[in-house]
């Protein structure tokens, strides 16, 4: 590949400062939810912790061993909405009272992204895979006849996943961070913040019923029949909501709906039997964690 020379120029911005809480990472998988805002970015400084050690053979240098840990990511912020605050650091946020309550919880481990303006006018996007954020830090100041913006300063501290990506031909890797360039071929940050960008991430395939049982148009079907829908891709879980059973009538079918670990089964259990020799419709109006909808339905019989 041919290095050019806008690859060479300065960052001059700081903007889209994005979070998600990871909920997997394991030798299976690593996943993380949709991405969400986390406050407007002032600035950002990137500090990883490294080591050198030289090892001395034969009354000489013989060899220099360098070693990566965590990195720390110190923003300053403008201001953390309160329900932001609370799910970063690990407090709880009480919707009702629009208070945050500074218990002793654990912060939990979350991605963070961000992009940089260079001066092409090109921007480098980043994700820091896995982390987790300090309580920031606070300043207040009474106010003068000039007055000054306090921010807030975060501290996020990177490490890497335990789950090993596939990042080259039969090389398999633990990831603390994946980012790019705008001015190298080939690379593109549109679809930077609808998901984490992992090793083979690709812009996300358009959200679809991938299987049913019952199928489309069965006949047949048993009254006490679960009803069984599979997605191509994640479903939060609030989807559950957004399907339902309605008998041909219009009359609607109480059910109790789930999603499996993976988020892309999901159950629909009738609280009781449907009735026999009568048309039943399930209506699918669904979302998918990269936001992308899907309105549909199957069609079944009962024996």
């Amino acid at each position: 590949m041919t290095v050019t020379a806008d690859q060479y120029k300065s960052v001059i911005g700081l903007s889209d400062l994005y979070y998600a809480l990871v909920t997997q990472d394991d030798d299976t998988a690593y996943v993380a939810d949709t991405p969400k805002k986390l406050a407007p970015a002032v600035d950002a400084t990137v500090t990883p912790t490294t080591n050198s050690n030289m090892q001395y053979a034969d009354d000489a240098p013989f060899d220099t061993i360098v070693g990566e840990g965590a990195t720390s990511l110190e923003m300053n912020i403008t201001n953390l909405p309160p329900e932001t605050y609370a799910e970063i650091t690990g407090k709880i946020f009480d919707a009702a009272s629009g208070r945050v309550f500074d218990g002793n919880g654990v912060p939990p481990y979350v991605a963070v992204g961000f992009k940089s303006l260079k001066s092409t006018g090109k921007h480098v996007f980043v994700w820091f895979l896995k982390g987790r954020f300090q309580a920031p830090t606070e300043e207040f100041a009474t106010k003068t006849d000039n007055p000054e913006p306090k921010n807030r300063k975060l501290t996020y501290t990177a490490i890497f996943t335990e789950h090993r990506f596939d990042v080259a031909s039969s090389v398999k890797q633990p990831v603390k961070r994946v980012w790019g360039d705008e001015d190298v071929v080939g690379f593109s940050g549109t679809d930077w913040f609808t998901q984490v960008q992992v090793p083979g991430v690709t812009s996300p395939s358009a959200l679809a019923l991938s299987a049913s049982d019952p199928v489309d148009d069965a006949a047949a079907v048993a009254v006490d029949k679960t009803i069984t829908l599979t997605f191509n891709n994640k479903l939060p879980a609030g989807a559950v909501k957004n399907v339902g059973v309605i008998k041909a009538d219009g009359t609607a079918v109480a059910c109790v709906n789930t999603l499996d670990a993976t988020g892309k089964i999901m159950t629909v259990n009738p609280s009781a039997n449907l009735s026999a020799a009568s048309t039943y419709i399930v209506a699918i109006n669904v979302v998918d964690i990269y936001g992308q909808a899907l309105n549909t339905a199957i069609n079944f019989a009962t024996a």
